[in-house]
């Protein structure tokens, strides 16, 4: 199963190392998509380096966070690098289960931990070792055309699906 995770590893690098061009940032579709195998990814990365990852949402995309020194810091890894979108776009993030994850006290002294610095940056999306996912929804809305709006859900740990209709 290591092997297999490595492999997808391997495998994902390549593919967002390749050129590419715009990779179709102005579709919604193509957005989600992107993100999707992006989190696919970061969930083996999380696996295979038995580290805690982190996703942060802005209006104009999302950046990956990496757990190091008891705190959230953002890294270039190759794979998982900051994507912004040219405006057409605009991202809302939901959050469905970090409470969930927060009850759990052998993570509430380090990654919930209450934090004292203003500036520290806290993921919407938590990625841990064990390759579960926080539960989460978000909408990508094309400002332009809304009949190309996608919703990204992750219905469970480990399923992240995309739908052209809004969740109920």
């Amino acid at each position: 199963m290591l092997v297999m995770a490595i492999l997808g590893l391997i495998a994902s690098a390549v593919m967002f190392t390749l050129p590419g061009g715009d990779r179709g940032q102005d579709s919604p579709q193509n957005a989600a998509v992107s993100l999707r195998q992006q989190l696919n990814y970061a969930r083996e990365y999380a696996m295979v380096r038995q580290q805690p990852l982190g996703l942060k949402f802005q209006e104009d995309g999302y950046r990956f966070l990496f757990w190091k020194d008891e705190q959230w810091r953002e890294q270039n890894a190759r794979g998982l690098r900051a994507q912004e979108t040219e405006w057409p776009l605009r991202w809302q993030f939901t959050s469905r289960g970090l409470k969930i994850l927060e009850q759990n006290e052998s993570l509430s002294s380090g990654l919930f931990a209450e934090e004292s610095d203003e500036d520290s940056i806290i993921p919407d999306i938590l990625i841990l070792p064990s390759g579960e996912m926080t539960l989460f929804e978000v909408h990508i809305e094309h400002l332009n055309d809304p009949d190309a709006e996608r919703w990204l859900i992750a219905e469970n740990s480990w399923q992240v699906s995309i739908s052209a209709e809004a969740p109920e």
